[in-house]
């Protein structure tokens, strides 16, 4: 893409002793460079129902704002856009995972005339029980009355 560079010049005409302006644009095509494809850091691992947060990094070699786009994986929102920041700065996002699977998250930075960078990849584990699940559960339910105490406490009845 092009930036346009608008340059107004005025000039003075001297005609028989009268002044008469004239202001003339001048448009000077200059290249646009994308921004590099962001980095993501954080959790590989999460929990369902837990709001987690990732940081999303990248450099606009022009200095251009930059807007994210980050599609996290799962159907709970959609893909989202997020920004415009700072070229260089580091952005903390947040999301909630709403169902058990392995996901990627993937990003991709646009600067503020348009240009895109790669897109980026980060795998996401939700794992798809925790281990109070695959231990005390099947006996619960083999034993019901055996541990009424703990089936209270883990509002099983």
């Amino acid at each position: 893409m092009n930036k346009i560079l608008l340059i107004s010049m005025i000039g003075m005409l001297l005609l028989g002793g009268v002044g008469i302006s004239a202001r003339t644009t001048i448009e000077i095509p200059t290249d646009n460079h994308a921004p590099n494809a962001p980095t993501i850091d954080g959790p590989r691992r999460v929990m369902v129902g837990v709001h987690y947060k990732w940081s999303f990094n990248s450099t606009d070699p022009d200095g251009d704002n930059i807007t994210y786009y980050v599609d996290w994986g799962d159907e709970c929102g959609g893909a989202q856009w997020y920004g415009p920041y700072p070229s260089s700065e580091k952005v903390e996002i947040g999301h909630t995972y709403t169902s058990k699977n392995i996901l990627l998250i993937n990003s991709l930075a646009v600067d503020e005339n348009g240009a895109e960078s790669n897109r980026t990849y980060f795998e996401v584990t939700i794992p798809k029980s925790s281990s109070i699940d695959f231990i005390f559960i099947p006996l619960l339910e083999r034993f019901p009355h055996a541990f009424p105490i703990l089936r209270y406490l883990l509002d099983l009845n």
